[in-house]
Parts: C-alpha cells; structure tokens; sequence
C-alpha cells in the first residue's frame, strides 16, 4: 500500500494488496447439486489456486468440518455458522479512514426477502460481516441499508458505482429515497459520490449486481461487459451504462479508460442439473431451462494474480488474451466456472478480499 493511497478515505480498492481472501465452503442441498460435492471440489480448487498467492481465510461450518482435507500451508480454517457461500455479498465493506481500515456491516436479505430473496432464513448470513470483523480485530459499523457486497464497486478513489434496479429495488430498502440511501451510504464508506446505473445484466437474480456488469482494474480503468447483438437482452442495459461511465470523470478529473469484454454465449440450466437439487420451499427453485448468469467480469484479483471465469465456449480464449493484455504485471489464471452459476453467481461473488491494514488483529 502507498502512501496515497493510505490517506485516501473510502471503500478500498480490491486491486490493491491483499492480507488475503475470505472463501466459505458450502453444504445446501437446495442450491448446491448432488449434496454440494460438485461446488466443494470447486472452492477446495479456488482455495488452492489462491493459497499460492496469498493466505485463504477458509470459513467452515462446524458439522461439515471433516469433508476439508489436504489443505495447503497458507490456508486458515475458521469454524462459523452462515446460511450459503456468497462471501463478496455478505462480508464486510472494507474501507479506510485517516489511514485506518474499518469494516461495514449492511444488512442482508437474500436478495429480496422473505418473497423475493434466494432462500430463508439469512440470519446468520446476516451476522457474517461481525464474525469477519470480529476475526481481524477491524472496528466494525452496522449500518441500517440493505445492500450487498456485488451491489456496489469502487474505483478506490472516491467514487462508488451501482445499479437502481437493485438499490431502490422495494425488495431491499422500501421506505428509503435514493437521496437518503446515497447520503448514508457516503457517510458511511467515507467516499465522494455514487454513479447510478439504471440495471445490471438481464436473468441476475440479485436484480443485477454491478459486480457481474463492470470491475476495476485500478483507480482508472475498468472492464465493462459487453454486446453488439442488439438482441441480446443486455444490448440496451450496457449501451446505458457504457454512455454514463464515458460521459463521466474520476475524482481527479480523469476520464476512464474503458476495456469493452465481450458476454459469453447465454447459458442454461440442463436437466441433469437441476434434477441433482433438493426441493425447498424456502429457497428460490432452480429449473432446466432457467438463464445463467454468466459474465467474465464476474472476475476476482489476487496479489500479483487474477482469476477469470470460462464458461466452455469459444470467447473463452479471446477472453483470457485480453484479460493477459489488460493485466500484464499479474498472471491470468482461467477457471471453468459453471458450478457456481448454478447457484446464481461466480468467482467473484464466492471471495472476498481482506486488504492490507496496519491495524489488522
């Protein structure tokens, strides 16, 4: 971390150092197939990918400790309870204040609630960012706002981004204006401004995280999902967004550079997938035939590293090469990721960085 960047108040850049990552490991049997053995192979994969870069922070429920074997040296496990896996969304907000790091806990409600949300009960996810904080040693400030990990990205020098369609959805915050939301949320974060953009990507569950739509690659430049099908249900919600973030500058008058990563294929739910899922009433069904949402923003950057999704389809290829020519200085490592679209996210979504802190216990 520089010296800039440590007297730079708001939410932290996830390219920026990492003390490591946050991964829990899954066991429902109404979002994860066949028992969760499929997406335990998975995050026992990303967990060793990363541990060559950086120390995992590998949470674990009590019960399913004993499936966690082989572990590598710089992998910690922590016993915790939590309701599913989606780190990024139900961690903390990591953001740094007169040259110290805070945490932030928003509220979580499965994206949507009791009606609209992805499964219940979500208490104990709800509780994950305190147990986080808790872990570190982070101070940590409970703010009363529904809203995600994926819901909002910085550019790590001042300015938020986020979707209107999950934000002022009626699902997370009801009774809140979008005045009220924004000026709470920079009160908290401690950063400048927040860019809206009107939708995320289509067939999102979360309502359309900005997470799956656009990423920083440093204070400067991000990637943006992208089409030239005008009929892909995406053409219009991206041409949107892309006219806002060209339009605009940073906080120091500079404007983005733009990196335009095309969409794969759309994708979907084979028969075989979801007959391997247990019926629930309280979490949200999973159907052949239902749309994943697949993107190759969804990626996550690790020290001198970065993971981007495949998803088996040609623009995979094409995908890494720009990927490896828009992060020269890390290594580009693809990982086939259909597992977690299955459960309604990606490699992004399933990790969470823990940024480099003096003040960390």
């Amino acid at each position: 971390m520089n010296a800039q960047n440590k007297m730079r108040n708001g939410q932290i850049g996830e390219f920026e150092r990492h003390y490591g990552t946050i991964v829990m490991f899954p066991c429902r049997n109404d979002i994860w197939r066949d028992d969760a053995v499929h997406i335990q192979k998975y995050i026992l994969d990303l967990v060793s990918i990363i541990s060559r870069y950086e120390p995992v922070f590998l949470f674990c429920k009590k019960q399913i400790r004993k499936k966690i074997k082989d572990i590598p040296e710089k992998v910690t496990i922590i016993e915790a309870e939590y309701d599913d896996i989606w780190a990024r969304d139900v961690g903390p907000t990591f953001v740094r204040y007169n040259g110290m790091v805070e945490c932030i806990d928003w509220k979580f409600n499965a994206w949507g609630g009791k009606k609209e949300g992805a499964y219940f009960p979500w208490n104990a996810d709800d509780n994950f960012a305190s147990v986080v904080s808790d872990y570190f040693g982070v101070p940590c400030n409970r703010v009363d706002i529904v809203l995600e990990g994926g819901g909002v990205v910085s550019d790590g020098n001042g300015t938020l981004f986020t979707t209107r369609s999950v934000l002022l959805n009626r699902n997370r915050n009801p009774f809140k204006k979008k005045e009220f939301l924004e000026e709470e949320i920079l009160k908290a974060t401690h950063d400048k401004r927040i860019i809206w953009i009107d939708q995320g990507l289509a067939y999102d569950e979360t309502n359309g995280h900005i997470d799956n739509l656009i990423s920083f690659v440093n204070q400067n430049e991000l990637c943006l999902a992208w089409t030239e099908d005008n009929k892909n249900p995406n053409y219009r919600r991206i041409k949107k967004a892309f006219d806002i973030i060209s339009s605009i500058t940073n906080c120091d008058g500079n404007k983005y550079k733009i990196h335009l990563i095309p969409l794969p294929p759309i994708q979907y739910m084979n028969e075989k997938e979801s007959s391997g899922l247990w019926i629930h009433p309280d979490a949200l069904p999973r159907n052949a035939g239902d749309v994943l949402p697949a993107s190759y923003i969804n990626y996550y950057i690790i020290n001198n590293a970065v993971l981007i999704p495949a998803f088996g389809c040609d623009t995979d290829e094409v995908v890494k090469t720009m990927f490896e020519n828009i992060f020269p200085e890390r290594d580009v490592i693809q990982v086939y990721s259909r597992e977690p679209l299955l459960g309604g996210g990606g490699i992004h979504c399933l990790l969470h960085e823990v940024p480099l802190m003096e003040n960390i216990k």
